[in-house]
């Protein structure tokens, strides 16, 4: 198995804990792995709870259950796809990193010499990627690697 530093591909593939992500890293695995890939699955924690209790009216053992919930949250994910990298023998890693998670992506991507960024695409409907936007978008207008985004396949 290569390592990070001389491995012929090295592969970043965004993780924000959806069946759409995991989803896509299993695709990775199915489509497109070869030996020699190196691969560095980042997961980016939103602290989402955080974002409906209004900063006024929160008291402070409440934010802090919140964020020791997301931690929680972000240490068991961490585990799962690290057991997932060992289960679908993937060489790499998972790296947990702090930020809005396009820019987390896109730094990972250049800290570790990415060829490639592979993205889930959870669908957003128009009016709400327009307004929220979305990390897919973000990371395809701002990689200066080519970016593939995952989107599921439905049977008809």
């Amino acid at each position: 198995m290569a390592d990070a530093g001389n491995a012929k591909r090295k592969i970043v593939i965004a993780m924000d804990g959806s069946q759409i992500s995991e989803d896509a890293l299993r695709w990775y695995v199915r489509s497109m792995r070869q030996d020699g890939d190196y691969v560095t699955v980042v997961y980016t924690p939103e602290f989402k709870n955080l974002t409906h209790v209004s900063v006024i009216a929160a008291d402070a053992s409440l934010v802090q259950k919140i964020v020791d919930d997301e931690k929680k949250n972000t240490e068991a994910l961490m585990e799962k796809v690290t057991g997932l990298l060992k289960t679908l023998e993937v060489n790499g890693e998972a790296k947990q990193s702090i930020g809005e998670p396009g820019e987390q992506i896109i730094e990972v991507a250049n800290e570790v010499g990415a060829n490639l960024i592979i993205t889930g695409s959870r669908g957003l409907g128009t009016l709400r990627r327009t307004f929220l936007g979305s990390v897919s978008d973000y990371v395809v207008h701002h990689a200066h690697i080519p970016v593939l985004v995952y989107k599921p396949e439905h049977k008809h």
